[in-house]
């Protein structure tokens, strides 16, 4: 069973990114991080763009951060008032900026 993450921008609601596997902080929080700030500094706020061009990052950095290759499986947007897939990390980018909630207790 992998480890399982939902990755929100704030600003949306309703919509997050799902990743399947290997969502503990030291594997994904460098790629969110990269990701985030280079956004937030050529684009600002812009929480449509941020969540278009985040999925675009997971294939575009794919190789950098290790985050897979799969082409059916893995990654997921989920939408809904109340989301639950269950996850033991939440990440939201808010701004530049990744915060991190973890739901392993």
């Amino acid at each position: 069973m992998g480890t399982r993450a939902i990755i929100k921008v704030k600003g949306l609601k309703n919509v997050v990114l799902y990743k399947h596997y290997d969502g503990y902080p030291e594997s994904t929080l460098p790629w969110l991080e990269k990701f985030a700030k280079e956004f937030h500094e050529e684009r600002g706020h812009d929480p449509e763009y941020c969540f278009a061009q985040l999925i675009r990052s997971s294939v575009r950095l794919q190789d950098e951060f290790n985050l897979g290759d799969s082409n059916t499986t893995g990654w997921g947007v989920i939408t809904g008032r109340k989301i639950e897939a269950g996850q033991e990390y939440e990440y939201t980018i808010n701004e530049g900026k990744i915060e991190v909630k973890s739901l392993h207790d």
